[in-house]
C-alpha cells in the first residue's frame, strides 16, 4: 500500500479515515481468524479426541472510533498508517491460509489439513511445526530465520508454545 505524499484532508479528518480503516481491517482479520478456527474444527471432527488439535483463538482487539487526540501527535499518523498496512497484509495472508486449508482438506492423503507452516506452507508431517503464542504454526526453520524471534505473519514476539510434530 503506497502512502500518499500529500492529502487534501486536515489532520483530524485524515486521522479519522485511518482509524476507520483500522476498524474495518481488524473486523475482517477477526473474521479470517474465526474462519480458520472453524476449518480446523471441521477437519478434526472425525478424528479420535486424543488425535485432535485443540487450538484457542485470539481475536485482535477492535479499536473504536473516538475523538482524536488534540492536537494529534506528529508520530501518531504514521504509526496508524503502518498499523493499517499491517492489518491489511494480515487479512490477505489469512485469506491465503484459509484457501490452503480448504485445498488440503480435499486431499485424502493429508492426515491433518491444518497442520502446516503458515510461512513456507511445508507439511507438518515433514517438518517440526511449532504453535507460537500468537496462534500461528511456524516450522523451526522459518522461526530460526525470522527477525528477532518475531512471527513472520503478525510481527508478534514468537515464543514456542507447543510442538505439534
Amino acid at each position: 500500500m503506497t502512502q500518499p505524499t500529500s492529502t487534501l484532508l486536515d489532520t483530524t479528518s485524515e486521522w479519522r479515515v485511518w482509524q476507520t480503516l483500522s476498524i474495518i481491517y481488524t473486523a475482517q482479520l477477526n473474521r479470517q481468524i474465526r474462519r480458520r478456527w472453524l476449518l480446523e474444527q471441521t477437519s478434526m471432527k472425525d478424528k479420535p479426541f486424543s488425535e485432535r488439535f485443540r487450538p484457542l483463538i485470539f481475536l485482535e482487539p477492535t479499536p473504536i472510533l473516538s475523538k482524536p487526540p488534540s492536537p494529534i501527535p506528529d508520530l501518531d499518523l504514521p504509526a496508524l498508517r503502518t498499523r493499517v498496512a499491517l492489518l491489511r497484509a494480515r487479512v490477505e495472508k489469512g485469506k491465503e491460509l484459509a484457501s490452503e486449508i480448504e485445498r488440503r482438506m480435499l486431499q485424502p492423503r493429508i492426515k491433518y489439513p491444518t497442520h502446516f507452516c503458515h510461512t513456507c506452507v511445508e507439511d507438518g508431517e515433514k517438518v517440526e511445526v511449532l504453535l507460537t503464542k500468537c496462534g500461528h504454526r511456524v516450522c523451526r526453520t522459518c522461526l530460526d530465520y525470522g527477525i528477532d524471534g518475531a512471527c513472520g505473519l503478525c510481527d508478534e514476539e514468537s515464543v514456542e508454545v507447543e510442538s505439534q510434530h
